[in-house]
């Protein structure tokens, strides 16, 4: 019996709500701020430019260095193969 009174003053309450019109003009409003264009600054441009020959500078070096230790490493294993106790002087 509660609960029924409860839900009936919940759906009675969306009566009294008032609806609200918008101003004629805010669509329009809203619609120039969207096309209102930004202008990015030159310099922020040439910015991330650098940044980013910089980071691909970088990147190329660390793999280069890479590639050069993988051939080191696999150079060692080779020679350490052809010994037969990996001791590398004359008995």
């Amino acid at each position: 019996m509660e609960r029924d009174k409860w839900i009936n003053e919940v759906i009675d309450s969306t009566n009294q709500i008032v609806k609200v019109t918008p101003d004629d003009g805010l669509y329009f409003k809203i619609q120039n701020k969207l096309n209102v264009k930004k202008n990015v600054a030159r310099e922020w441009v040439w910015l991330a430019a650098a940044s980013i020959v910089i980071l691909a500078s970088i990147n190329a070096k660390v793999m280069y260095k890479g590639l050069e230790a993988q051939e080191e490493l696999e150079e060692t294993v080779l020679l350490a193969s052809f010994s037969d106790s990996n001791q590398f002087y004359l008995r």
